[in-house]
């Protein structure tokens, strides 16, 4: 919500930059990127990849944006609480290769149990949330189409779980 209100002050001069909304919420690079991904696809805001300043509000900030009879209720589950994460073995070249995830993150995706033709990792929420932070990032910033599309790809399976889980009083 806090960046919503950030858009729509700056909004009726320019669009912010990305570096201004970190700068703005205190926020690291990957998390400024994945909400602004995450307001896209929710329909709040629409913008131009690659063209700075492009952001644009999708909704009325009048309106209440969360909550109400449209939003779909998400499964609690316990912070410690570990959810599976399926990728091929190139998505998991990709993020150790591409990515560079935290040590911990790291690991737990060498050390992934191969299931079928795919394998799978388990993570709790917070660190779903970290991982798709460093893959939004290194999509923004790959120069190969194909690695972005992948990443893009991988990305919005982390969001889906991120979309249909919570580990927080709701």
């Amino acid at each position: 919500m806090e960046i919503m209100r950030a858009l729509k002050r700056s909004y009726e001069s320019q669009s912010p930059s990305e570096a201004e909304m970190q700068k703005f919420l205190k926020l690291t690079p990957p998390s400024v990127h994945h909400m602004i991904l995450r307001l896209e696809k929710r329909g709040f805001i629409t913008r131009q990849p690659g063209q700075p300043r492009s952001i644009r509000l999708a909704a009325s900030l009048d309106v209440p944006l969360l909550g109400g009879r449209g939003t779909p209720q998400r499964k609690r589950i316990k912070p410690s609480d570990k959810l599976p994460l399926a990728f091929s073995k190139r998505e998991q070249c990709l993020l150790l290769n591409e990515v560079w995830p935290p040590t911990a993150l790291e690991n737990r995706i060498r050390l992934s149990i191969a299931d079928h033709s795919r394998l799978v990792a388990r993570f709790t929420l917070a660190e779903f949330e970290e991982l798709a932070g460093y893959v939004a990032a290194q999509a923004n910033h790959t120069k190969s189409r194909k690695v972005q599309k992948d990443l893009d790809h991988l990305f919005s399976r982390i969001q889906k779980v991120l979309d249909t889980h919570t580990d927080e009083d709701e």
